[in-house]
This record gives C-alpha cells, structure tokens and sequence, in this order.
C-alpha cells in the first residue's frame, strides 16, 4: 500500500491519481470526482474515471468474501460472530432486501456515505444476490451517483 501512494504522490499522472482514489474503500467516486476536477480535469473525464475506478473492487470483494466466509465458516466462533454481523446487515437492508438488484441500484445511486460500490458489494454478498446481477446493478447505480457527484461538484468549484 505505501509503495501504491509513494508511486502516486510521485506520478505526474492526475488521471492514475483519480482512478486509484475512486477504488478506495469509503472515499470511493464521492471523494474522487471533486478530486479530479481540483486538478484540472474536465467533468468527463473526471466522471469515466472514477466511475470506472469504483467498479474495478467490485467482484473481487464478492469473490475474496465467498472463498473467506467459506473457509472461514467451519470455525464455531466465525459462524456465530459472522451469523450476529449478518443478521445486524441484512435487518438494515429492507430496500435491498425488497427489491433486490434494484434496491443495489437506488442504494449505490444515493451518494451518502457508507452507501457506494464497496458497501453494496458486501451487501450483495450478504444477501445472496448473484454476483452478475450484483456487479450490473451496482455498475448502474455507480453510474447515477458518479453523474449526481459531477453535477454538484461542478456547482461547487
């Protein structure tokens, strides 16, 4: 991890600078696309890639939480912690759990924190959403909220 923030405090590259940001965990395109624009960027720009940044951590979340959760569920006290943290998750995701794909769209399309494409896919994972549906409607609601995050970043600088 030092090394990926040396390589961008050193790089020239603004565009590596906002991609790599929109991949971070609670920043995410909320922090990424104001980020970008500082810059200089164009709002375009800035949006594809951060929009494209959110999404990179998507499936490999899903897919690192199945093979750990697996592995990990044959031990008495990782299936009763992680069976009180599921329970606690899945009770405060009535608008996932009632819509399903569509509730991951409106949840990732509200730009709140604690509410983008990270959160989403633990969500996704949590409530057994596949992993195709998860990543297409996450990717739409990146999407809305990237364009909602533009606009009023753009109102702001």
């Amino acid at each position: 991890m030092d090394i990926a923030l040396d390589w961008l405090r050193l790089s020239d590259s603004r565009e590596a600078l906002v991609f790599v940001t929109a991949m971070l965990p609670v920043v995410e395109l909320r922090g990424a696309i104001p980020l970008g624009l500082s810059l200089g960027m164009n709002p375009i720009e800035a949006y594809l890639l951060s929009v494209l940044g959110n999404l990179v951590p998507v499936i490999p979340v899903m897919l690192f939480l199945r093979y750990v959760a697996g592995r990990l569920r044959r031990f008495t006290w990782f299936r009763q912690a992680s069976d009180r943290f599921f329970k606690r998750v899945k009770a405060r995701s009535q608008v996932v759990r009632r819509y399903g794909p569509l509730g991951l769209v409106l949840f990732v399309a509200v730009p709140l924190p604690s509410t983008g494409a990270w959160t989403a896919s633990i969500a996704a994972f949590l409530l057994g959403i596949r992993i195709r549906h998860a990543f297409l409607a996450i990717s739409v609601g990146t999407l809305l909220a990237g364009a909602i995050v533009t606009y009023f970043s753009c109102q702001v600088l």
